[in-house]
């Protein structure tokens, strides 16, 4: 994502021109005028969770609407022929995909991950959930792979199966793990958006199964993604149980899954927000097909 290498004081500076009043850009991104100052003479003050919201600010005013082109066309990206059987090339990606998915809703640490899934241990220092977080999301992935690539045995995606991965993400996190939430759920940085009422996440996610459970091409799968993180049907974990769909779906159509991580986090909300607001999916297509690809 070229807003990577932008630095944070340039994208501020783009940004005031959005906003015109820095009073403006301080409420937008939560902080006070005096804060902007500060962070303009002391760049490197600026907290990690202020950074991403910098970022995705950024994306919103000047990626989305550069990326908003229904027209854009891109050519499937498929499972390499070589990949499936190759540890070389799969446990690699694995690794990548499953620190991912953590990577974009918690703290964890690279090396901490890495601790976690080749001493299959809690490194010392290290809370039972958060060892719990990256070893489940490791482990689930993983069993994904085997049983779709090197099984050869589709994944029925039924409501039954997503509750299972819920299960398999959040066994000994939550007490809740494989069960719809009853209670009104918040998503977060998706702002000004809501959620299936409590009692309404069964049918609707029978609704979900029966529409997009099936979708075989990275455009189609790109909006289940959306629909099902518009539903939210489980008190936490979402995230985690909806990119472990898409892989799913992507292997079941012998597609390169796409990997979401913090080097594409802030235009996956951004993107995300816009398909769930305004019923545009092209940046969020878009943004699938750019992170389907083998680096």
């Amino acid at each position: 994502m070229k807003y990577n290498n932008i630095n944070y004081i340039d994208k501020l500076d783009q940004l005031q021109t959005a906003f015109v009043y820095s009073t403006k850009l301080a409420e937008a991104i939560g902080v006070s005028r005096r804060t902007l100052l500060n962070w303009r003479q002391k760049p490197e003050s600026i907290s990690a969770e202020y950074r991403l919201d910098i970022d995705v600010l950024y994306c919103r005013h000047f990626l989305i609407p550069e990326w908003d082109d229904p027209k854009q066309s891109f050519e499937a990206v498929l499972l390499p022929d070589d990949m499936p059987h190759n540890k070389a090339l799969f446990l690699p990606f694995l690794r990548r995909l499953s620190y991912g998915t953590i990577e974009i809703e918690t703290d964890m640490a690279k090396a901490d991950f890495d601790n976690i899934i080749d001493g299959k241990n809690m490194p010392k220092n290290m809370d039972r959930q958060t060892f719990l977080e990256g070893f489940n999301a490791f482990i689930t992935h993983k069993q994904l792979w085997q049983k779709i690539v090197e099984h050869g045995e589709p994944m029925p995606i039924t409501v039954d199966s997503i509750k299972t991965l819920h299960a398999d993400f959040m066994r000994g996190i939550h007490d809740n793990a494989g069960f719809f939430s009853t209670k009104i759920r918040v998503m977060g940085r998706l702002e000004g958006v809501q959620t299936t009422e409590p009692e309404d996440i069964e049918e609707e996610m029978i609704r979900w199964v029966y529409k997009e459970a099936k979708a075989v091409t990275l455009d189609a799968i790109a909006k289940a993604h959306a629909y099902f993180i518009l539903i939210h049907p489980f008190g936490d974990g979402n995230g985690r149980v909806g990119r472990a769909l898409v892989m799913a779906q992507c292997l079941n159509a012998r597609l390169m899954p796409p990997v979401f991580d913090g080097k594409n986090r802030a235009m996956y909300y951004a993107a995300m927000q816009h398909a769930m607001k305004h019923g545009r999916y092209a940046p969020l297509v878009r943004l699938f097909y750019e992170a389907a690809k083998l680096d």
